[in-house]
């Protein structure tokens, strides 16, 4: 896809719209070529796309809520729901109340002097594990206008807790032809268990089968996420030789580049 000079992005309602803007203004993409257009939930984000005259698909992107276990079955499923449109379709997974906990340093300066709320804070799961990020977001951080520091993201941290959050800042950047580097170098700085976690739920569906152990047993990237985030045998085992085969890799790379 050759780049755009300018994007409209189609979201729910107006308060992902604010969202969305501080976070676009954080991850330092021009706000001046992308256009946030208001549709009134799914059913008025399908209208407006089986409205959008022919030949606009490339300028036009959709970013929704969706409830999945990962990046690829939200977009997958966001595509039936759209009536399968052409457009380039980002998730916010569960929903976008849930990147307001990406940056968790960031969050925990905004109740730095609540500790009621920074105790719910250092408990709770990774931003996506979330069960009902806009309750919780509400409770802690107030109305979404409240929310203005989300200009003040780390994107780079961000992106590397929240694979939807990566994948919608990647992509955006991609149409306008804009490099993204906060966010497509945020997993190679910080490798850990909830990144290894967040890599799996961004680049493949969750039934796909991507690891058999030496004793025949499969495991699919749903099943190795919830291996990786209670950080039981299985999870470090395959840790483990993710990193082995990184390694060789690297290696062998190097020894190619070293010989003449």
């Amino acid at each position: 896809m050759a780049p755009q000079e300018r994007v409209t992005l189609l979201v729910e309602g107006r308060y992902d719209q604010m969202l969305v803007g501080w976070i676009l203004e954080a991850a330092g993409l021009p706000a001046d070529r992308i256009e946030v257009e208001v549709t009134g939930g799914k059913m008025g984000v399908r209208k407006r796309l089986e409205s959008l005259p022919e030949g606009l698909a490339e300028q036009v992107a959709v970013l929704i809520d969706l409830d999945e276990r990962s990046v690829p079955d939200a977009q997958a499923r966001a595509r039936e729901q759209l009536g399968g449109p052409t457009v380039r379709v980002f998730c916010a997974v569960p929903t976008i109340e849930a990147w307001l906990f990406a940056d968790d340093r960031l969050a925990e300066e905004q109740c730095a002097r609540e500790d009621e709320a920074l105790a719910i804070l250092h408990r709770i799961p990774m931003p996506e594990e979330i069960p009902t990020p806009k309750e919780l977001a509400r409770t802690i951080f107030g109305l979404p206008q409240h929310c203005q520091w989300l200009r003040r993201m780390n994107v780079q941290r961000a992106s590397a807790r929240a694979p939807s959050l990566r994948t919608f800042l990647v992509g955006i950047g991609e149409m306008l032809g804009v490099p993204v580097p906060a966010a497509s170098e945020s997993v190679g700085r910080s490798l850990s268990r909830n990144v290894l976690s967040g890599l799996l739920a961004e680049v493949l569906p969750s039934d796909t089968v991507v690891w058999r152990t030496t004793d025949g047993d499969a495991y699919t990237a749903g099943d190795l996420r919830q291996h990786i985030e209670q950080g039981d045998e299985i999870g470090q085992q395959y840790a483990s030789d993710l990193l082995r085969v990184s390694r060789d890799f690297l290696r062998r790379a190097a020894s190619r580049k070293a010989t003449p």
